[in-house]
């Protein structure tokens, strides 16, 4: 099956959880990796890998000792990820976002340098989107970025609620037209 075919059956099998009935545009991607500085990340975190479309842009700037967490809850997504990304450098993991810590925990990282979100926190019960905020917030390195890619700017005001620095930017080339948040912890 196609991955446009698989990707979207696992948004009508679950459209809460996947968010979107496409993968992240490339030009989403080039506007969320442009404020990471790769060449000195150690540990980059993904949520929502989907089949990698993001993964795939983080992987092409990545420097060879940096570490990827995959997290992708969709088995279906999870086990296209893995034949669709062959690289020694990435982890992925079939989990909720909301379990970080004990992902990190296990491969023996304390913190990450940047974390690339495109959890669909609108569609996502309150407690769970609390939950994967106050975890990225936690397990993220003072100076770092959590980067999360949106469809309206609804959680905003939850994200800033943590985090004080927040840019947003607006990417119309994605289907439907996209914001990304980039926060920087203090």
């Amino acid at each position: 099956m196609g991955g446009k075919n698989v990707f979207l059956k696992a948004f009508f099998k679950n459209p809460r959880q996947i968010g979107a009935v496409a993968q992240t545009s490339s030009f989403v991607a080039d506007e969320m990796t442009r404020s990471i500085n790769f060449s000195k990340a150690k540990c980059l975190v993904e949520f929502g890998s989907g089949m990698g479309n993001m993964t795939e842009k983080i992987l092409e700037k990545m420097s060879p000792g940096c570490i990827l967490l995959c997290f992708e809850v969709d088995k279906t997504l999870a086990a296209k990820l893995s034949q669709n990304i062959q690289d020694s450098r990435v982890k992925i993991i079939c989990d909720s976002a909301e379990n970080l810590g004990e992902h990190m925990a296990k491969h023996g990282i304390e913190k990450a340098d940047h974390i690339i979100s495109s959890i669909p926190l609108t569609t996502l019960p309150y407690q769970t989107v609390k939950n994967i905020l106050s975890y990225s917030f936690q397990y993220l390195r003072s100076g770092g970025h959590y980067i999360q890619v949106q469809y309206s700017l609804a959680t905003l005001r939850q994200i800033k609620y943590l985090f004080s620095s927040v840019a947003v930017s607006f990417v119309f080339l994605n289907f439907p037209p996209a914001f990304v948040y980039v926060c920087v912890k203090m």
